[in-house]
């Protein structure tokens, strides 16, 4: 895979929505449900300690028939989560969450939560890769003939 050398801090959130271990199940699912996400970071003192998804709430709490108003973030989250660090290079973290199958990744630093790197986040950016690799690919080959139109 080639390196686009663009660091995981230029393109992901660094306002990230997160909760605390201690909160409800509900609480959380309306959390996400408010700002339009799928998974939230669970930090204690901004350390990230865990991650909660709108699936672990699903498949852990209303298929199972529990009171979402008791069941704890704690007792039902991811813990100790993968996560990747702000210079990061963004096409290794592309590789990893393929491999992995995950499509947000937590963004910290010395176990600080500082934001949050997902799939669109990844290919926002896909078009302004392609141009740089084109430019790359001219300047390595002046020879070369080559053409490229984005098409806009």
């Amino acid at each position: 895979m080639m390196k686009y050398k663009i660091p995981v801090k230029e393109i992901m959130s660094t306002k990230p929505v997160s909760t605390k271990p201690d909160a409800d199940s509900l609480s959380a699912a309306r959390l996400m449900a408010k700002h339009d996400i799928s998974f939230l970071p669970v930090v204690e003192d901004n350390i990230l300690i865990g991650l909660i998804t709108e699936g672990d709430i699903l498949k852990r709490v209303f298929i199972k028939n529990k009171n979402p108003k008791k069941v704890k973030i704690k007792d039902i989250m991811t813990k100790k989560p993968i996560s990747v660090s702000p210079g990061d290079d963004v096409s290794t973290v592309a590789g990893l969450m393929n491999s992995k199958k995950i499509t947000k990744m937590p963004v910290t630093e010395g176990g600080k939560l500082l934001g949050c790197l997902t799939e669109k986040d990844i290919l926002k950016i896909e078009p302004s890769i392609i141009d740089v690799l084109f430019e790359k690919l001219k300047l390595r080959e002046p020879s070369l003939k080559i053409t490229y139109s984005r098409g806009e």
